[in-house]
């Protein structure tokens, strides 16, 4: 196996995500061709991933892209929504994003200053559920344990959003739930869509959640079908809870670094909407890189 050294940019290729709107969507996603980066592999060059938009000395970090085939799509791809690049830019970062293969030598490349995992639909470890699931982890719950590990070993800030919550819940040995929402009305579920304002969240005061909005109660999204068990907690502090009991946010008791938050809902997708509060999270995750 070929191993490429972060310092030789020689193996190094540069590649562009490219504005796509997909059949199924009404916006527009950063899309990249999955051949496009096997082809860079095969030829034992390392890609990095950029919007095609200048750093301007911002604090990078590392953001996994989604992969899937949909049955309206030509071509398998990596992907990612708008919303979490442009409140990452809005916050002051600037977003290099990574592929499932040769993950370790990507992020020593880019050398991030953070990672943020996105939420999104892949298999995490069986024994992290409740009720051992018919599916165990897949290639994309493999990248997140290892954007963790690399996290840990670099004493990185790190962002989990939705899925990439329940990720850092499942690191810190909690225990998670599927199905959430069978059996609830529509107006109980917790998948109501990214921009509709599902229902409150009750924030722990001295908390570090609390200590950046500075508000004990917010309003937010919901789009989610798993969720945080309330078992195995020892080793997180849950710092918001939505009215019905179900975990939105966690930090851990022993964390890599000052700022390790977990969250379920989906801030980037409020801060399209001019949310305050919401940017005020990212902004601390990209403040926690520049105090290091």
């Amino acid at each position: 196996m070929t191993n490429f050294s972060p310092s030789s940019t020689s193996n190094v290729q540069p590649i562009f995500l490219e504005k796509i709107q997909y059949p199924q969507d009404d916006f527009e996603s950063y899309s990249l061709e999955a051949d496009k980066v096997t082809a860079l592999l095969k030829e034992h060059r390392l890609p990095e991933i950029r919007i095609d938009l200048p750093e301007d000395n911002r604090p990078r970090i590392a953001v996994i892209l989604a992969q899937e085939k949909h049955p309206l799509r030509e071509k398998a791809d990596y992907a990612i929504h708008p919303d979490y690049v442009n409140a990452l830019l809005q916050a002051g970062g600037y977003p290099i994003f990574v592929s499932y293969e040769k993950l370790s030598e990507q992020l020593d490349n880019i050398q991030p200053q953070g990672i943020l995992l996105i939420g999104g639909c892949f298999n995490v470890p069986k024994e992290w559920y409740n009720k051992t699931p018919l599916s165990d982890i897949d290639q994309r719950g493999k990248a997140y344990l290892e954007l963790c590990d690399y996290a840990k070993e670099h004493h990185l800030p790190t962002l989990g959003i939705c899925a990439g919550h329940q990720v850092l819940a499942g690191i810190f040995h909690g225990k998670l739930k599927q199905n959430i929402n069978q059996g609830r009305s529509e107006k109980d579920s917790h998948k109501q869509g990214g921009y509709v304002l599902a229902h409150e969240v009750n924030l722990v005061p001295g908390s570090k959640l609390y200590n950046i909005v500075q508000k004990s109660c917010l309003r937010v999204n919901s789009a989610h079908n798993e969720a945080v068990c309330d078992e195995n907690t020892d080793c997180f502090l849950v710092s918001a809870r939505a009215p019905d009991g179900i975990i939105e946010a966690i930090e851990p008791k022993a964390p890599w670094h000052d700022f390790v938050l977990g969250i379920q809902w989906h801030p980037e997708r409020l801060v399209k909407l001019g949310d305050e509060d919401n940017l005020k999270i990212f902004k601390a995750f990209i403040g926690a890189m520049k105090n290091d």
